[in-house]
């Protein structure tokens, strides 16, 4: 399934903006804050049903509007799939699909599935530990709406639970709330820890090709007290959680917030068995992170059993020449991208004669 039509209204920069993307590469070339990134945002938001800018949703209605919306429209065959998404005043975002609402992001997230890549990721290695987890939870929540859920559910449990400590509340106050901390935590650890195992399987496979036979790994460092989780089952760690819980309660209580659980665990990726974070050059890390983004195509297509929608904001410009061309051969196959960049110079003719280019002029909020 392709995109062949998105319409923006009042979102962000843009009055009206209408795109026809072609079923290969389309190219949005144009000067810096030109409202190119509003435009790669604006599909992922009716896409993967977020943003990578982790925006606050007001900030997406145009200068003196009261809504904004975003319409898309894509085929397949005699398939067809049109997605709405309108935020109103305040922030509150609502759905259609095929004119039928939908009342919680999950119904929409992967529906028709998307893979972003931003300059931003290419710092995940060195980056802090939040940004290595939502690399992994934000590709859960697209390819499994039971992945999306848990991860959710628990966020909302903790973040009840910070407020209980927040207000002083009473030991027994925490009872109810630490068993679902423990349920939902020692769950999300197995099923990230299957995903992250799977994904980084092709992740490793697309650095070797990319570096000459090096060897990235993974290591997953865990707050429930085991030092790591592999290979455990969801009790075992449920059991771990609730020990460490009971033994840090005191220092929570200090800290006011909730120190044990996979909203604290941290991902190391390794190269040749040393921490790329400490040892690996700047070229590493970047192969890194684009092995990943291409290891994330790959789970779109062997989860999903489709092609997810690839949308690079401004990445060309940040990638060597190796690294542009192992991007380009993904590029070149049957999936649809969406590039923006400031130059048509990082493109070689070749991919340039069958991509649609889009002038992007400079545009007023």
């Amino acid at each position: 399934m392709r995109i062949t039509r998105l319409e923006l209204t009042d979102f962000r920069s843009y009055e009206r903006f209408v795109l026809e993307p072609a079923a290969g590469m389309t190219v949005l070339v144009g000067p810096n804050a030109a409202g190119k990134t509003n435009i790669i945002e604006g599909i992922q938001l009716v896409t993967a049903a977020r943003s990578f800018r982790r925006p606050e949703f007001t900030d997406l209605i145009r200068s003196g509007k009261t809504q904004a919306k975003i319409t898309l429209r894509a085929e397949e065959g005699t398939r067809l799939l049109e997605t709405e998404m309108r935020v109103e005043e305040g922030g509150r975002r609502s759905y259609l699909v095929n004119g039928q609402p939908r009342h919680r992001h999950s119904e929409v997230a992967g529906l028709l599935p998307s893979v972003v890549f931003t300059p931003d990721d290419l710092a995940m290695v060195k980056g802090p530990a939040e940004r290595r987890r939502s690399a992994i939870d934000d590709l859960g929540d697209q390819i499994s709406p039971t992945y999306g859920s848990l991860r959710r559910d628990y966020a909302r449990v903790v973040k009840q639970r910070n407020t209980l400590l927040r207000d002083g509340a009473s030991d027994a106050s925490f009872d109810a709330w630490d068993d679902q901390v423990v349920s939902l935590g020692s769950r999300l650890v197995v099923h990230r820890l299957g995903l992250l195992d799977r994904t980084m399987a092709h992740a490793s496979r697309r650095y070797s090709e990319m570096t000459g036979g090096e060897v990235l790994t993974y290591s997953y460092a865990d707050r429930c007290g085991l030092g790591s989780c592999s290979e455990l089952e969801q009790p075992q760690v449920a059991v771990a959680m609730r020990e460490q819980l009971k033994a840090r309660h005191t220092e929570e209580r200090r800290r006011v917030t909730t120190l044990v659980g996979p909203h604290r665990d941290d991902i190391t990726l390794l190269v040749d068995g040393r921490d790329a974070r400490t040892f690996g050059s700047q070229g590493q890390q970047r192969t890194i992170a684009l092995a990943w983004k291409l290891a994330e195509v790959e789970m779109v297509e062997e989860v999903l059993r489709r092609k997810p929608i690839l949308l690079l904001d401004d990445v060309m410009s940040e990638l060597d020449a190796e690294r542009r061309e192992a991007l380009s051969t993904v590029i070149s196959g049957e999936i649809q991208t969406v590039v923006t960049t400031t130059t048509t110079a990082y493109f070689t003719d070749q991919t340039l004669e069958r991509a649609v280019i889009v002038p992007i002029e400079r545009s007023v909020r």
